[in-house]
């Protein structure tokens, strides 16, 4: 924007008018400051109007055979659906006798205005398009850029998953490669280029660059924390009609607000968050010597865990010792600094013990396990306290931060470190290491997500593991921070409920920063309505910002973002077991002993996910189904129904034969385990099976070999479970039915190789 001032102006007026919009007329000033196109336009107040020298004037002065009469009000805000807009043809006659008759429908109008009519088509995908900017507590300034017109709410409500408005925040748009990336996931921008079938191109790129800038130079200027005293709370054109090779707004909206001061939270340093990730001294504040209290449930699982008890304290007066850990009366009086200082007392107690950790400098990284502050109402007050008495802990050691309240706790299996407080026999812990999965962070603000998610999946077992909580000092986005840069950690697990001012920004920053270390980002972000948002602000006290946007940002910042709990954990299981493998395109085998299942397979065959075979690799697998008289009953074909007449030996010798060809990236095997021909029972009961004597092994040899991926499918009941877990505990992804199977593959390949065109 060119004058900055002559545009604060405008909304000074407005404001001191006890207004917190600008009229049409008004919008299309600001934007002609930012050399972005209006039409021409002649304004009539209503006060003065004399319907037939404005009639006179709007017909001397505006081009073209037609014109649009429209209402200026600010009591009404859809002018079209009240009957406030109307297209004429351009006679003195037509444009007074409007006039007239708008005059006496709105009585209360303060003004109307007589604009260039713009030839285009509204009903032709890519002719009218919706160009918005809001600010946004998480992201700060956020663009949209849709399809526009007045259908333009219906039409993106109808539209299938991605073909959303595009969304960029500003902050991330630093130049002309960032606007060209944002285009290019803009489906409606495909039509106004052309690059759709029997289109043609309807504007050049540099009309939508010019636009893009300068609602972005618009929304730096007038920002909460920017150099201006207004902020703008929301900014849209719509339509921005493509005509002629032109980018010209036909209607705008601009909300405004006194701007707010200040910026992003407080961060903790890099320090700080590192002694909570790589710990090498802890201690525990709360410990009952009488009772299996919280904190001791802690300290048994640290040691049981394998932290060193030589470097593990217990903050307790008057005791020597609990369990053959040492006690201390106070932090101050530890002999060392502890990285990790786990709290567990009620929340009356928190502010006591947090300062006396913060006056000590001895203490590093605080675990607040106790809630009830800040994320329940009627507990704020107690909530601020906590950050206030953080805040002077710091100016004694820059690096004392906090994680939590509320938390579940911290796992950390590179230093045998578990300070869940959930006992053993409830939950079988994250400790150890899977070597058959790539290396993995678990980052979650919920610690009953984190432990559901383990439960249900005991093969995980995360590097980290840590549970947020209410996100006081420490948050999300400060910890994924930090282990984007790891080296060797493949796969990033995060679930997010509410942001910290400026977090949005942040996590999708680090996330394409993940991402470009070749590192797989698996997000679930919860409050998704007006419902949810609800509950996880009550949860987290933090912002819950606007899902939609969430979600297109991280995406965009390369993030799988998952629908469901359930899709959460199987693309987890996939990014686990092959983040490790370089998957060079998606051609798949699939196989199953059973119709149904090889049908439900080849429906989820679409876009990356292909099941193309060639003559060659089913020759030698027909060389397998002779051997085991299987060629009269089936042919070699993709997907293949082996049948059930099928023994493990045939199974496993067309997946090797499979997994050996370059025409497959990998496989999906998915067998119905009744068959009397298969080994799907384990060794012992009565009945001739040994999972030992599965195809599972040599097939999973196989695929490590071939460093392909390998996914198993159970469709039966639970007494099936030992198969699942036989396969699991050879690293194969378990699924228990073969169309989900082969839907969430298809989603991760889309992730790993890039949606197709």
């Amino acid at each position: 924007m060119k004058n900055f001032s002559a545009a604060e102006n405008i909304l000074d007026r407005a404001g001191a008018e006890k207004r917190s919009s600008l009229s049409e007329p008004e919008v299309y000033e600001f934007l002609a400051l930012a050399g972005l196109e209006t039409p021409c336009y002649a304004l009539y107040p209503a006060a003065a109007l004399a319907p037939a020298a404005a009639a006179q004037d709007a017909c001397a002065r505006l081009p073209g055979e037609k014109l649009v009469l429209k209402l200026v009000s600010s009591r009404t805000l859809h002018k079209t659906e009240a009957g406030g807009v109307k297209v004429l043809a351009k006679t003195v006659p037509a444009v007074q006798e409007a006039l007239e008759s708008m005059a006496v429908k709105f009585p209360d109008a303060e003004a109307f205005m007589a604009v260039e009519f713009l030839q285009h088509s509204p009903f032709a995908l890519g002719e009218e398009l919706l160009l918005g900017a809001r600010s946004d507590d998480a992201f700060g300034p956020v663009l949209t850029l849709g399809p526009g017109g007045t259908h333009a709410e219906a039409l993106t409500r109808a539209l299938r998953p991605g073909l959303s408005p595009s969304v960029i925040p500003v902050e991330l748009a630093a130049g002309r490669e960032e606007w060209a990336g944002f285009l290019k996931s803009s489906w409606v921008w495909r039509y106004c280029a052309g690059e759709v079938r029997g289109a043609h191109r309807l504007a050049e790129d540099v009309k939508i660059y010019k636009w893009l800038e300068g609602f972005a130079q618009i929304m730096r200027h007038f920002r909460d924390g920017g150099p201006s005293h207004w902020a703008i709370e929301e900014f849209e054109v719509n339509p921005l009609a493509v005509a002629k090779g032109r980018l010209t707004a036909l209607d705008g909206v601009l909300r405004f607000r006194p701007a707010r001061s200040g910026g992003p939270r407080r961060r903790p340093s890099h320090k700080g968050v590192d002694s909570l990730l790589h710990t090498r001294s802890a201690a525990v504040v709360g410990v009952s010597e009488k009772k299996m209290n919280m904190a001791r449930i802690i300290l048994k699982n640290m040691l049981k865990a394998g932290f060193p008890k030589e470097r593990t304290y217990i903050i307790k007066e008057g005791a020597a010792e609990i369990d053959g850990v040492r006690c201390f009366a106070s932090p101050a009086e530890l002999p060392e600094k502890v990285d990790m200082y786990v709290v567990a007392v009620p929340s009356r107690e928190v502010p006591h013990v947090l300062a006396a950790a913060g006056e000590s400098g001895k203490v590093n990284g605080v675990v607040l396990i106790s809630g009830g502050m800040g994320e329940k109402a009627g507990s704020e007050d107690m909530g601020r306290n906590v950050v206030h008495t953080l805040l002077r802990g710091r100016e004694k050691n820059p690096d004392f931060a906090l994680s939590g309240g509320n938390s579940m706790g911290i796992v950390l299996n590179d230093v045998k470190l578990n300070t869940f407080f959930i006992p053993e026999y409830k939950l079988e812990h994250p400790l150890g290491v899977n070597p058959y999965n790539a290396r993995t962070a678990f980052v979650s603000q919920s610690g009953a997500f984190v432990i559901s998610a383990i439960s249900k999946m005991p093969w995980l077992k995360p590097a980290y593991c840590i549970t947020v909580g209410n996100q006081q000092d420490v948050t999300v986005p400060d910890y994924v921070e930090r282990l984007a840069d790891e080296d060797g950690l493949k796969v990033i697990l995060v679930y997010m409920e509410g942001f910290k001012p400026g977090d949005g920004l942040a996590l999708a920053r680090v996330i394409a920063r993940a991402r470009a270390k070749g590192k797989q980002v698996i997000l679930y972000k919860a409050g998704r309505t007006a419902v949810g948002q609800k509950a996880v602000m009550g949860h987290t006290a933090s912002i819950a910002g606007d899902y939609l946007v969430t979600r297109l940002i991280m995406e965009h910042a390369g993030a799988l973002v998952a629908e469901t709990f359930d899709d959460f954990n199987d693309l987890a299981a996939l990014a686990c077991s092959f983040a490790d493998f370089e998957i060079k395109h998606g051609n798949t085998f699939f196989i199953s002993n059973a119709g149904f299942e090889a049908a439900g397979m080849a429906d989820g065959v679409t876009a990356r996910l292909t099941a193309h075979m060639g003559e060659g690799v089913a020759a030698k697998m027909h060389t397998t189904l002779r051997e085991f008289s299987l060629d009269s009953l089936v042919d070699a074909k993709n997907p293949l129904d082996i049948t059930p007449m099928a023994p493990d030996a045939a199974i496993g010798g067309v997946v090797r034969t499979a997994l050996a060809s370059d025409e497959f990236s990998g496989a999906l095997v998915s067998m119905i385990p009744l068959t009397v021909m298969m080994n799907t029972l384990p060794k012992g009961g009565d009945w001739p099976d040994d999972l030992e004597k599965s195809f599972l092994k040599d097939a999973e040899a196989a695929a490590r070999a071939a460093r392909k991926p390998l996914i198993f499918c159970v469709a039966c009941g639970s007494r099936f479970e030992p198969y699942c877990a036989y396969a699991q505990a050879l690293g194969l992804p378990v699924f228990r039915s073969a169309d989900r199977a082969a839907k969430m593959y298809g989603v991760y390949l889309d992730y790993v190789l890039g949606k197709a065109a």
